[in-house]
């Protein structure tokens, strides 16, 4: 059901692939594409580079199933640090639920730090949501060690999904700041850039975020005129 992908595929590479054989897209956010197997059980998130999602989705493959967090099947790399993400087909969720279990983990959001209104946290003590909360705040740990840039939570009603039967699922939960990176090229500030190689930021230029046009053009011609580090500029 899924195509395989050349080593050096890119993430249109990878979407034409999926497209060709019968997947069809149904999303599309800043940084991926989102795409549902022929049979709409599953979904592909295909990026040229989000490394916030790729520590995410790497942490579910490892770590015990949850029945409030997404299923993923398998994370299958692209060229330098894109990558495609198989995972279960989710849907909108109920707003209410989604309020109540954002209410219940208790995480602020970095993204939006108001509470959701009138939610119920009546979920808080309950021992999938206890797991749950403990390794997000791992995964929040280990990103703000690893990256400058990290933006932190965005767990939010938003990013509370749903599968066909109803049952909630959290996905997306954390993220690199995007708009910082941008500002970064877009200002010459390599200094605040070092996590990334020249081929992470290049992608990163790829991501849906950035349309093509004059202003996009004129990010990568500002990349080109960075003066990066001898480590940046080998490939990831």
């Amino acid at each position: 059901m899924l195509p395989t992908f050349a080593p050096d595929a890119t993430a249109d590479d990878a979407r034409a692939a999926l497209e060709a054989a019968g997947w069809r897209e149904i999303g599309t956010g800043d940084w991926a594409w989102v795409l549902a197997s022929p049979d709409g059980t599953l979904a592909a998130r295909v990026t040229p580079f989000d490394p916030a999602f790729r520590m995410f989705a790497d942490a579910c493959l490892a770590g015990p199933p949850n029945p409030f967090l997404v299923r993923v099947d398998d994370v299958v790399p692209l060229r330098h640090r894109g990558y495609v993400v198989v995972m279960e087909r989710l849907h909108p969720a109920d707003e209410g639920r989604a309020r109540d279990l954002v209410a219940s983990l208790g995480i602020t959001s970095a993204s939006d730090p108001t509470p959701p209104a009138g939610a119920s946290a009546e979920l808080a003590d309950h021992p999938d949501v206890v797991d749950l909360r403990r390794r997000i705040e791992d995964l929040l740990a280990a990103g703000a060690r690893r990256y400058r840039l990290w933006g932190g939570a965005d767990i939010r009603p938003g990013n509370i999904l749903q599968t066909a039967d109803g049952e909630l699922r959290l996905t997306d939960p954390v993220f690199v700041h995007g708009p910082t990176v941008f500002e970064s090229i877009r200002d010459g500030r390599a200094d605040l850039l070092a996590d990334f190689s020249r081929a992470d930021l290049e992608d990163f230029l790829r991501i849906p975020a950035f349309v093509p046009g004059p202003d996009t053009d004129a990010l990568r011609r500002a990349l080109d005129g960075l003066v990066l580090s001898d480590a940046q500029r080998t490939t990831s």
